[in-house]
């Protein structure tokens, strides 16, 4: 695999255009008949989540999550908790900076687990998110199980190239990425390095 080129691409095959959208919502509201009103309530819905999408917003979020799992490290640090892994290192910054590597999976669960809470919370102040699975559950009984989830995947293809909750996860994997590369002071070694050396010592031992 091209890994630039992978990351260049874009990974989506199967895209819809809007007159594609368009045109099969029109096609729906000839089958809807007198029940057409139901498919426009959807859209509105469905429109009002796109538009809520804030890539200014997300990126503090980002930030404020890297923010508070920095801080829990720390004070965990200082506390001595037993999940906290031990590394002999002279500088309190690498000893941090190797926590980071070593717990990498946990605090990516834990921020997109809060990320996750947080944002279906704020949702429903702007989308009734109830009104919204009723409104599909309808959708779905009149049209069939297929012809929905046909158009919802057209809506997907077009709208949603990737979710909310993919942007934020590459967003805090971008800002763990940052500390593998940070330095350790005492040997000017990046960060990812140290621990491999420490990874395959543990595992050998």
């Amino acid at each position: 695999m091209d890994m630039f080129q992978y990351f260049l691409s874009h990974q989506l095959e199967n895209t819809s255009a809007f007159s594609d959208v368009f045109r099969t919502a029109k096609e729906i509201h000839h089958l809807l008949g007198q029940k057409s009103y139901l498919l426009n309530h959807y859209l509105s819905m469905f429109f009002r989540l796109i538009t809520e999408m804030d890539f200014c917003t997300l990126e503090d979020e980002v930030y404020q999550s890297i923010s508070d799992l920095q801080k829990k490290i720390r004070d965990d640090l200082e506390n001595h908790n037993n999940y906290i892994p031990i590394f002999d290192c002279q500088e309190p910054s690498t000893e941090i900076e190797l926590c980071w590597t070593a717990l990498a999976n946990s605090l990516l669960d834990q921020a997109l687990k809060e990320f996750y809470n947080t944002y279906t919370r704020s949702y429903h102040l702007s989308v009734d998110l109830v009104d919204m699975r009723q409104t599909e559950q309808k959708l779905m009984e009149i049209l069939g199980n297929d012809a929905w989830e046909q158009f919802q995947q057209k809506l997907i293809q077009c709208f949603l190239p990737c979710s909310l909750m993919q942007l934020f996860h590459y967003g805090i994997v971008i800002e763990i990425s940052k500390h593998f590369l940070s330095r350790d002071l005492e040997t000017d070694q990046e960060i990812f390095r140290l621990f491999l050396n420490h990874f395959f010592i543990e595992k050998s031992s």
